[in-house]
């Protein structure tokens, strides 16, 4: 607006600082808000003039709108240059003023609209100082005149005509009738009358409500029950079609006027309003043994339930403080679920007795009971039902149920989880049907020599852990036959070996040789072993396991090694020669037998050899040695020494002399001994004479 050249010359005027700081703080604070600034912008319009340029205005000066030379008396003397008129000057000052309809600082509309202000039913107090307030007409009220006042009715907002014992329907909506106050009728309420309906309530039924209206008494049935008013009968749900609403297969019993109780029938199971055929709890073991394994017992932890999977569950803070999602959740937590009314009813029958209230499934509240209490449900037995709830936030415990799973175990000498089961290695070679080709070779073997029926049994001892290697039957085919050796080379007793036990260069002993295990190394990995051969046989499968072993598929049978013929030779010449010894041991016994006896019955003799000069000794040292065993010791031979220079008598004296020594000696090497000695002594030129008895 200041720089539009349509508006100028402009005149601003500007208020000084500490007139906008002398400000009220709510003033300073409503201009210097920015979400009222279109309002700021109207009261800086206030402050430009447009179209003008005013000064100050001075008598001294001219004036900037108009100047008047207003005429006055001179004085006499001293007279000074235009003493005798003064300077008049007028100033236009711009006034805010509201239009009809219309008020306050802004100029907002009056209630009801600029165009009809208070619904031209009052005058709106307009204008810039106005407040908008409407003072409407006689029998209108509200802000804009747009309703009627108490005691005044219809679009008009009539006067209501009723006395001061009835009450007029009033508004803008209002008929203008009058309600009555007890005892009082007439259109006006003006009229007096007696209250029928407090003598003998009105000649109403027992139990009915009697109303009157004027003179005009009025009598309805209570609930329940049907009839005028004057005269009424109980209800009796039951008698409606339909059982009264109760499962076809329910007894309906009226349990007071309208009101019905419904109880299934014997062999049903329910709420009345839905029954079931009633079902004894049926073990699922029954049926494919619960989907155990065949080889497994079965137990089912739900039918040993004495609940039959229902539970009482309690909050932690205490009883009943349990909403209905709060119930939800808990069973949930507990892997169940909110319990059926169904469920409940079963579990009361089994026995199950709880004086709690608690939630069930669809917003269900109820408790069973087994015994009468009247402390509980007084004394009814059953369950005990609260109904649907429609306040879900309501606080109680809750009955969930879980339906416990069926447990396997593997009979004993079976291994497994229960669901899967494995024998033997006899069992499982039959149930394999890929090792039918092997084990129809085994049963062979097993009939036609006894170490057949020995291998069979190693294969079902449970005491003994043993490694089987099965050709399959795409290895075996079944015109191939293989011997009794090649059999038992496929079992390895004394330890079950899993593959990752099976390393590179290892040797598996069996009974008839033993197997090598080839390895070939991972690429990724060298350091594992991706595949394995057993004496070039490759592993198709693994470690399948039994209850005394493991077995391992091998792409083909394995061949035992031929029997050695050099131990078979070895074996027969060694059996020959423990005869042939036998037999000399035997002789030789006799021998020495034969030999003592005759010794021992014949006198003592000597014989006797002649060696000359110094050859006397080296031939007696080299008797000696020719007497001495293989171990150096001497047998039992006595040597006499006698000179040529004795005579008969000397020799006689020498050979008593080393008899008796010689019958003293008690040892063969005590003999030496003394023979050793007389060979030490210095020898003499002459003919010397030996006697050698054997």
């Amino acid at each position: 607006m200041v720089n539009d050249v349509l508006h100028q010359p402009v005149t601003v005027f500007l208020p000084s600082d500490a007139v906008m700081a002398s400000l009220p703080q709510e003033q300073k604070d409503f201009l210097f808000d920015q979400h009222n600034r279109p309002q700021l912008l109207e009261y800086l319009k206030y402050h430009i003039v447009q179209g003008q340029r005013v000064r100050r205005a001075s008598c001294m000066t001219a004036c900037v709108f108009s100047q008047e030379m207003q005429k006055c008396d001179l004085p006499s003397v001293y007279v000074t240059k235009n003493s005798g008129c003064r300077s008049i000057c007028r100033v236009g000052i711009w006034k805010p003023k509201c239009c009809r309809g219309y008020y306050g600082r802004d100029c907002l509309a009056c209630p009801g609209g600029a165009r009809s202000p208070c619904n031209n039913r009052g005058t709106c107090d307009d204008g810039h100082l106005g407040n908008g307030t409407c003072a409407c007409e006689a029998g209108f009220g509200g802000v804009a005149c747009e309703l009627c006042s108490g005691g005044f009715y219809g679009p008009m907002c009539k006067a209501c005509n009723c006395s001061e014992h009835g009450s007029c329907e009033d508004g803008r909506r209002g008929t203008g009738l009058c309600f009555c106050e007890p005892g009082w009728t007439g259109d006006r309420c003006d009229v007096q009358t007696v209250d029928v309906c407090n003598m003998w309530n009105g000649g109403c039924a027992k139990g009915a409500t009697c109303s009157q209206n004027g003179e005009v008494v009025t009598c309805t049935c209570p609930k329940g029950h049907t009839g005028d008013g004057f005269s009424c009968q109980p209800v009796d749900p039951c008698a409606s079609g339909e059982n009264g609403g109760c499962h076809e297969h329910a007894i309906c019993t009226m349990a007071a006027p309208g009101k019905k109780k419904c109880s299934c029938k014997d062999g049903y199971i329910g709420d009345g309003l839905t029954c079931e055929v009633k079902q004894l709890p049926i073990s699922r073991c029954l049926q494919d043994n619960g989907g155990c394994h065949q080889d497994a017992k079965c137990t089912d932890l739900h039918f040993e339930d004495a609940t039959l999977g229902v539970f009482h569950y309690r909050s932690e803070r205490g009883q009943y403080k349990l909403n209905y999602t709060a119930a939800q959740q808990a069973c949930t937590a507990a892997a169940g679920g909110l319990a059926t009314y169904t469920q409940l009813s079963y579990a009361q029958q089994a026995g199950m007795n709880m004086c709690a209230a608690g939630w069930l499934d669809q917003a269900r509240v109820a408790y069973p009971t087994t015994y009468s209490n009247p402390n509980c449900g007084f004394g009814h037995v059953g369950i005990v039902d609260y109904g649907t709830r429609k306040n879900l936030s309501e606080t109680w415990d809750t009955f969930c149920y879980r339906m416990k799973e069926v447990q396997c175990e593997c009979r004993p000498g079976y291994v497994g989880d229960g669901f899967s089961c494995t024998g033997n290695l006899l069992q499982v070679l039959r149930s394999t049907p890929t090792f039918s080709n092997f084990l129809t070779q085994i049963l062979n073997f097993s009939q036609v020599s006894e170490s057949g029926k020995q291998f069979v049994k190693r294969l079902s001892n449970l005491t003994v852990r043993s490694t089987l290697f099965v050709p399959d039957n795409s290895g075996l085919p079944d015109n191939q036959t293989l011997s009794q050796r090649d059999i038992e080379f496929h079992l390895s007793e004394g330890q079950a070996l899993p593959l990752s036990q099976l390393r590179n260069g290892s040797r598996i002993r069996t009974r008839v040789g033993s197997l090598s295990v080839l390895g070939v190394a991972d690429l990724l990995d060298p350091n594992t072993l991706s595949s394995r051969y057993i004496n070039d046989r490759f592993v198709t499968t693994s470690d399948i396991l039994a209850a005394n072993g493991i077995i391992h598929v091998l792409q083909g049978p394995l061949k035992a090694p031929p029997p050695s013929h050099q131990m078979a030779v070895a074996h027969k010449a060694g059996m020959g020669v423990g005869v042939v010894l036998l037999l000399l041991l035997v002789a030789g016994v006799l021998f020495v037998g034969y030999h003592f006896y005759s010794r021992s019955a014949k006198p003592f003799r000597f014989h006797y050899f002649k060696v000359r000069g110094l050859d006397a000794d080296h031939a007696v040292r080299s008797a000696v040695r020719r007497l001495e065993g293989p171990a150096g010791v001497c047998s039992s031979v006595f040597i006499v020494l006698s000179g040529r220079s004795n005579r008969r008598m000397r020799r006689k004296r020498r050979r008593r002399t080393l008899h008796r020594k010689s019958t003293a000696a008690t040892s063969p090497t005590r003999f030496m001994s003394l023979v050793q000695n007389k060979l030490r002594a210095p020898a003499t030129p002459a003919v010397s004479r030996w006697a050698i008895r054997a």
